[in-house]
């Protein structure tokens, strides 16, 4: 092990000397030790693991329980001080969750609570000549002076992103800036003729600003230079560089996410010494309170999705695959916004949206308990320290995003508790003070009262049709618009829970039936009332995917929230995700529902079908049934259609798209026979 991380050393500083000395940044990705972190004998018994990495990667298979301890990591690694004279380290961790704590040859580095955002630390001074080791503590214990303190979804323990050591010479672009690249691209003025710019650069000198120069060099996705600045650093701490381009090729959402290039280089006498190259896309963006959200100057309905950073089987580890395969079937539904909770989502997975042209609501983890028994917020001065870092490192270390419009400062918190909108307001004022160009939002359940006024805009997260009596938003909806006071609202959360292994077409669901039909229906009736209110500016669905939630025992799966539209293995799409396939996307589709309700004891059905084709044809056992024009919802409803008795075959034909099921009549199966019936979709034809 210490022989492989002296070949690191070496090939970072063969890096560095290649690239005109700059920044060589290498991946601490194998060969740490993990033990638990009680284990104070000489020689703890450890087992060898590479980060990302989680002591809970199995507990989400084992239901409605998860540890919540403190676990240590020890990296080790040698060093040649004589080689590396002049040079500086730093160590960052993209997220350690949710407390940790550093320490370097057992000298304390620093600490950082919060498990969603990345931390650096500079450790040039703690290192020596020879065998070097860094030790990191890492607890997911529940605490009331680190955010979240409750929500609907479990907080895995570890080192969780990437960890990676970043060289460079004695004068740097910091990197020590609430661990951000060290460059901020501020949009001012942005238009379709013109765009005006500033570059904040963070600078680190050790010797000063004699001979030191910035240069930002702008260039466009073919490599062709638009814009291009040189002056003379002023400020050993930051410098700005103003910049405008004419003409500028806009990011427009799903329609042509363009991005730039922009790299910004320190120079000393001449030499290049530091580079840093971030991606970006110009737009502008607006809110109202009648007409919904505006994209550079053109009226965009953000509809799509909330999503949990947690694939199938990570348990919340990194994992770019997982992200763009998750990225892509977002895409493909249609979705033009996506809302991430609860929590900051890595900067890989915003990347995933800038380039595919998808809106963002950005949030902060700061999770109330929903229906749940749980303060979300309490007035401990420690925690609003720690969110209110957490605050500033999620929007400095995601400045740069085209894709994100609004930060999210929470998700439904009460005043149960402690009052939570003073608070609320500090976060707020903090957020516009350092990024006044983009929204404010945060999420509610409850009642717009003491919420309104603290943030640009507000949504709601209501379930009606499962949880609520009614069986649709719109007179809700309407209702709250006036209440509202003319304060933009949306939908930040709706739908069902849904199971596809439980089938039945009855609206009466109780806490171990979710049947996956009755979810279809809710999201009809819901989407009815909504698409008719653009002034909703956002309509997010609960949610993309299943996920695990330890305080769940429903559905036909403990420890699992079920509202996805897709299984939490991304298997099986659900019924709900083709209704918003044949809404959201123009590309010709066609599918039948309730595919997966294979045994019936009723001889006469409905066949429903969803489509954004005109209208479609109906064949039972190769007989011809009739033929239907879809309803305003993209919903073809052939009614009574008489089953024959064993296997039946059905086939619908929309032009030149064809789909089929198969499902069974059986008068003598009894209705426990059907409720665990189903199993993976391959998907309707396309």
């Amino acid at each position: 092990m210490l022989t492989s991380c002296l070949l690191v050393f070496l090939s970072c500083m063969q890096a560095m000397a290649d690239n005109d000395n700059v920044r060589a940044t290498l991946a601490l990705d194998s060969n740490w030790q993990f033990y638990p972190a009680y284990d104070v004998s000489r020689h703890p018994k450890a087992e060898t693991v590479s980060v990302p990495h989680t002591w809970n990667l199995d507990d989400v298979f084992s239901g409605m329980k998860y540890e919540r301890g403190a676990y240590m990591y020890e990296h080790s690694l040698k060093y040649d001080a004589r080689q590396m004279k002049g040079k500086r380290v730093f160590l960052k961790f993209d997220a350690v969750n949710s407390f940790a704590e550093v320490a370097v040859n057992q000298q304390y580095v620093g600490h950082h609570s919060g498990g969603y955002t990345a931390f650096c630390f500079e450790i040039t001074d703690k290192l020596k000549d020879g065998d070097n080791k860094i030790s990191v503590l890492a607890s997911n214990a529940y605490r009331t002076d680190v955010a979240p303190l409750a929500g609907d979804f479990n907080v895995y323990g570890g080192i969780t992103r990437p960890v990676t050591m970043i060289v460079t010479g004695e004068d740097c672009i910091s990197p020590l800036d609430y661990a951000s690249n060290g460059v901020y691209i501020h949009q001012n003025n942005i238009s379709e003729q013109q765009a005006d710019i500033t570059i904040e650069t963070m600078l680190s000198l050790k010797n000063g600003i004699g001979g030191k120069e910035i240069r930002v060099t702008i260039a466009d996705q073919n490599g062709n230079i638009v814009a291009e600045k040189k002056s003379s650093v002023s400020d050993a701490k930051a410098y700005t560089t103003a910049l405008s381009i004419s003409a500028p090729h806009l990011w427009n959402g799903r329609q042509d996410p363009y991005m730039y290039c922009v790299r910004v280089e320190l120079l000393s006498n001449g030499q290049v010494v530091d580079r840093v190259t971030e991606q970006t896309g110009f737009r502008y963006f607006s809110i109202d309170a009648d007409r919904g959200f505006f994209l550079n100057g053109k009226h965009l309905d953000l509809h799509g999705v909330c999503r949990h950073e947690e694939g199938y089987k990570t348990a919340g580890l990194y994992n770019e695959k997982a992200m763009r395969e998750d990225a892509d079937i977002i895409y493909d539904l249609g979705s033009t916004g996506v809302r991430f909770v609860h929590y900051p989502h890595s900067k890989y997975d915003v990347q995933m949206y800038d380039e595919r042209g998808i809106v963002l609501w950005y949030e902060l983890n700061l999770a109330g308990p929903g229906g749940y028994n749980s303060p979300g917020y309490m007035k401990n001065p420690q925690l609003e320290v720690n969110v209110m870092q957490n605050l500033i490192e999620m929007i400095k270390q995601n400045y740069n995003s085209p894709a994100i419009c609004f930060w999210s400062l929470c998700n439904e918190l009460s005043f149960k508790y402690d009052e939570p909108a003073t608070f609320l307001r500090q976060l707020n004022a903090k957020a516009k003070e350092i990024d006044p160009q983009r929204l404010t939002t945060l999420a509610i359940c409850y009642s717009q009262d003491g919420f309104q006024g603290i943030t640009d805009t507000f949504g709601w997260n209501k379930y009606f049709g499962f949880y609520e009596n009614q069986s649709g938003v719109g007179e809700f909806f309407d209702q709250a618009k006036i209440e509202a006071n003319g304060i933009p609202m949306g939908l930040c959360e709706y739908g069902a829970a849904g199971s596809p292994n439980q089938h039945g077409f009855e609206k009466k669901v109780t806490n171990k039936i979710h049947y996956e039909e009755n979810q279809a229906r809710v999201h009809e009736e819901n989407w009815r009332d909504m698409v008719k209110r653009p002034y909703a500016w956002c309509k997010f669905i609960w949610q993309y995917s299943d996920n695990p939630s330890s305080i769940r025992d429903e559905g036909d799966y403990k420890g699992m929230n079920d509202k996805g539209i897709v299984t939490w293995d991304r298997k099986t799409f659900k019924d709900s995700y083709y209704f918003y396939k044949a809404n959201w996307n123009s590309e010709p589709m066609l599918y039948i529902a309730a595919r997966r309700y294979t045994l019936r004891t009723e001889a006469q059905t409905d066949v429903k079908v969803y489509t954004n084709q005109p209208q479609a044809t109906l064949y039972l056992n190769g007989k011809r049934i009739g033929k239907a024009k879809k309803d305003e919802i993209n919903r073809i409803v052939f009614k009574n259609v008489t089953l024959c008795e064993g296997e039946n075959t059905i086939t619908v034909k929309a032009g030149k798209i064809t789909d089929e099921c198969k499902c069974t009549f059986n008068p003598n199966a009894q209705k426990q026979d059907i409720k665990q019936q189903g199993g993976r979709l391959d998907g309707a034809v396309n």
